[in-house]
C-alpha cells in the first residue's frame, strides 16, 4: 500500500519522473512479447484440446450447453439484436450473466421455448457464434498457425504473427461451430426438463445493484427425465 500511495503521489505531482520507468516498461514488454507468444501458443495447443475432450465426454454438460445456447438464441430473436450475455454449462444446469440479461421470467420462458423447439427438430439452436468454444477454437488455430509459421520461417517476425492472426480469424467461425456441433453440444434434449431459475445479483449485501458491476446472473437448474411436450 505505501508503494501505491508513493506511485500515485509522483503521478500527480511529478509525472515527468515516471517517463523513464514507462520507457523501460515498454522496451521490456516488447522484448518479452515474442517469448510470451511462443509459450502461450504451446500452452494452448496442449490445454485447449484437453478441455474440449473433457466436455465431449460429459453428455449432460453438452446437453445443458445446447440449452444455454438455445436460450440466448431465443432471447436474441425476440430482441432482434445481439445481447451481451455469457454462459456456463454444468451437469445439472447452466448459468447466464451479462448486462443485457432480461428478467428471470423472460429467461425462463426463453429456456422453455428453446427446449421445446430443439426437442422438435430445431437443432440449429444448439449452436451460437459467440460461444466460448469458438473463442477457444480461434486461440487454438492462432497457436497452431503461429507455431507452424515459426517453424517454416525459422525466425519470429511481425509477418508471421500477422499471418497467424489473419488465418485464425478467417477460420475461427466455421471451425468453432464445427467444434460446438461435434464436441461441446448435444441437441438431443428430449430427456431434459427445466426445474427452476435462481437469481444471483451482485449486490454484496446492499439493497441496490452495484453500479460498477451491472451484470445479472441466473442459474437455471435442469434434470434428466422423460418429457412430453404439448402445443
Amino acid at each position: 500500500m505505501p508503494f501505491l500511495f508513493m506511485l500515485l503521489f509522483f503521478l500527480l505531482f511529478f509525472p515527468y519522473l515516471l517517463v523513464p520507468f514507462l520507457i523501460f516498461f515498454v522496451i521490456g514488454f516488447l522484448f518479452l512479447l515474442p517469448y510470451m507468444l511462443v509459450f502461450n501458443s504451446f500452452y494452448n495447443v496442449i490445454t485447449i484440446p484437453w478441455q474440449i475432450l473433457k466436455i465431449a465426454a460429459n453428455k449432460r454438460v453438452r446437453k445443458n450447453h445446447s440449452l444455454e445456447h438455445a436460450t440466448v438464441n431465443v432471447l436474441e430473436e425476440r430482441y432482434g439484436q445481439s445481447l451481451r450475455i455469457g454462459g456456463m454449462a454444468y451437469s445439472d444446469g447452466f448459468s447466464l450473466s451479462g448486462p443485457d440479461l432480461p428478467s428471470p421470467y423472460e429467461v425462463m420462458d426463453a429456456a422453455r421455448e428453446g427446449l421445446f423447439r430443439m426437442a422438435n427438430g430445431e437443432t440449429n439452436l444448439a449452436l451460437h457464434p459467440r460461444c466460448g468454444t469458438s473463442i477457444a477454437a480461434a486461440n487454438f488455430l492462432f497457436s497452431v498457425v503461429f507455431i507452424l509459421a515459426l517453424y517454416f520461417f525459422e525466425h519470429l517476425s511481425l509477418i508471421s504473427i500477422v499471418v497467424a492472426f489473419l488465418l485464425a480469424n478467417i477460420l475461427a467461425k466455421p471451425f468453432g461451430l464445427t467444434m460446438q456441433k461435434f464436441f461441446t453440444t448435444h441437441p438431443d434434449v428430449k430427456d431434459i426438463s427445466i426445474l427452476d431459475i435462481y437469481s444471483k445479483p451482485f449486490t454484496f449485501g446492499y439493497p441496490f445493484e452495484i453500479i460498477i458491476n451491472p451484470n445479472r446472473t441466473y442459474l437455471i437448474k435442469t434434470t434428466s427425465s422423460s418429457v412430453q411436450f404439448f402445443l
